[in-house]
């Protein structure tokens, strides 16, 4: 016999069904249970990573499907691998082969509030769609929708005396069902595009060097920061041997890095050339730059080299590549001394610390990583291992003001503030810093416009407003970032307001010729605690396109 759409089933399998593979679930989780209890951090993380109903002991029944009856039953439990939340999905005497104008719209309810599927028994389809929510949090509310993976029928058996007419039961194998999150913000989750590694290591350089191979046996990071006579300086060497698994060859590489000229326009860290160039024993000469974001945790290497296999028509006169490492640094305790001049007053204050990557297998254990030829695909812009997507829904319950300083200036006329404020996210974990933009004391929303000698926007930040109360100590803001670590393709914005009450500020009246004349700066005092700005509404959407701002590669 046959049940439409051409799929063979027959009384003959049976004994199929006696086998203990028509009734083998999947281990874990256990669709009884749930599985491990879930935490909102995880429901939020599974949730904007990988959500799928996984299907279990899926079972069909058809009623006279041999001459050609559309009519019978659907049963399977369901289990939300975010939210752990187990449904029975159930359904009786249905239309298991609706057509027509429609028949998308039917959908039938499982056990728990929220959840529907619906069933098509020409293709052996199933639809489901539901929400979720990830715990005590209101704002965390998910809603989803997918198709299962083509189901595996094990085995059918016929009943040709049931009171409904021939009724075959067949037994499916379990499966799951892949969503794509529609609300609150409609993302394709992607996994991170990581480099591939060979499981051997090709015997010649030509070979390796498609997928090439860095190895890291020394790197001693060594900051310093100095302040004299109101001149400020802040760089950093770095000194690393890095060995080239393709070919073998050992470079010593030495930069210096001012700190003090900060990243690019768009929050990227720059490249550094090593120096001076290195020739191998070989005469062969590598170019290699290198790149270090302490705030990422990345050290990356991009190179040229030369293979010297001896293959005619198969080496390249040159080849490329790029690696990252992703790794903190062990940094000990700054010291600090003071600088005096001759007669012994202090005319200023350094600051010197050292670093080193962490030890793994060993004090002396090189870090070895992987890399691609000639440059890694498009990544996004926050590395998977510090999702700003999940970190901002989970953490972003406040913004916390680090820096606050006003300065009015009262010529030339008429006079005019400047403001000049940091904000930390712990959601996203990065700092917004606000330089030297035009405020208002009048308590009203105001656009963040840098002034005459301000900086532009931070990059993560997509728009910014303030509020400035003086007259009742009141500060906010308002302030809209990117992430796109979920779904490079569709960059998630989020949107925070913040407003709190300020302690009293400690101001301070001089006269600059620098400044243009008399100008009064107000702080907050030095022995103030940290001023937490509670978040009040926090909304995200999906855009739609990607980060058209922000660091490019190696960040991942």
């Amino acid at each position: 016999m046959k049940l439409s759409g051409g799929i063979a089933l027959g009384a003959l399998v049976l004994q199929v069904l006696g086998s203990p593979t028509a009734w083998r679930r999947q281990n874990w989780p256990d669709p009884t249970t749930g599985g491990p209890p879930r935490t909102s951090e995880s429901c939020v993380e599974a949730s904007l990573s990988d959500p799928k109903w996984g299907i279990y002991n899926p079972a069909l029944v058809t009623v006279n499907g041999s001459s050609g009856g559309s009519m019978g039953d659907i049963r399977f439990l369901t289990i939300n691998s975010a939210s752990g939340v187990v449904a029975n999905c159930t359904a009786y005497n249905i239309d298991l082969d609706p057509r027509g104008e429609g028949s998308r719209d039917l959908w039938h309810n499982c056990s728990i509030p929220n959840l529907q599927f619906q069933f098509n028994l020409e293709f052996l389809e199933m639809r489901l769609k539901g929400t979720w929510d990830c715990g005590n949090s209101s704002s965390l509310h998910f809603a989803a929708n997918g198709t299962w993976e083509t189901p595996l029928i094990q085995g059918c058996l016929d009943d040709w005396e049931a009171p409904r007419g021939q009724e075959t039961l067949c037994i499916m194998g379990n499966s799951q069902v892949s969503s794509s999150l529609t609300s609150p913000i409609k993302i394709q989750p992607q996994l991170p595009i990581m480099p591939y590694t060979p499981s051997e290591l090709p015997e010649r350089c030509v070979d390796r060097s498609v997928d090439p191979e860095w190895e890291i046996d020394d790197l001693l990071y060594q900051h310093h920061y100095s302040q004299k006579n109101n001149v400020t300086k802040n760089y950093y060497d770095l000194f690393l041997n890095l060995t080239n698994i393709s070919n073998n060859e050992r470079v010593a590489c030495s930069v210096t890095v001012d700190e003090s000229k900060g990243s690019d326009a768009s929050g990227s860290v720059p490249w550094v050339k090593c120096a001076p160039a290195v020739t191998s024993s070989n005469g062969n000469v590598s170019s290699t730059e290198v790149l270090l974001d302490k705030g990422y945790n990345i050290v990356a290497v991009r190179q040229t080299w030369n293979c010297t296999d001896g293959i005619k028509g198969i080496e390249l006169d040159q080849y490329t590549g790029t690696g990252y490492l992703t790794s903190s640094l062990a940094c000990g305790s700054p010291i600090n001394l003071a600088i005096t001049d001759k007669d012994g007053t202090v005319v200023g204050a350094t600051s010197d610390y050292n670093c080193t990557l962490p030890a793994t297998a060993g004090p002396t254990a090189p870090s070895r990583f992987s890399g691609y030829s000639p440059s890694p695909p498009t990544m996004p812009h926050t590395p998977y291992t510090r999702s700003c997507t999940i970190g901002s829904m989970i953490n972003t319950t406040s913004l916390v003001l680090r820096e606050y300083q006003i300065d009015d200036f009262s010529v030339p006329t008429p006079s005019f503030s400047l403001g000049t404020f940091s904000l930390y996210n712990p959601g996203s974990r990065d700092t917004y810093r606000l330089s030297n933009i035009r405020v208002i004391g009048s308590g009203a929303w105001q656009d963040c416009v840098p002034g005459p000698a301000g900086d532009p926007l931070p990059w993560q930040l997509a728009t910014c407003q303030y509020l400035l109360d003086k007259a009742n100590h009141r500060i906010g803001f308002k302030v809209s970032w990117y992430c796109d670590d979920r779904d490079p393709s569709h960059a998630v914005l989020f949107n925070a307001t913040v407003l709190q009450e300020l302690p009293t500020e400690t101001c301070v009246n001089y006269y600059s010729s620098t400044t243009l004349g008399p100008t009064k700066t107000c702080r907050l005092p030095e022995n103030a605690p940290e001023v937490v700005l509670p978040v009040s509404s926090l909304v995200w959407t999906t855009s739609a396109g990607p980060m058209l701002k922000g660091p490019t590669l190696p960040w991942v």
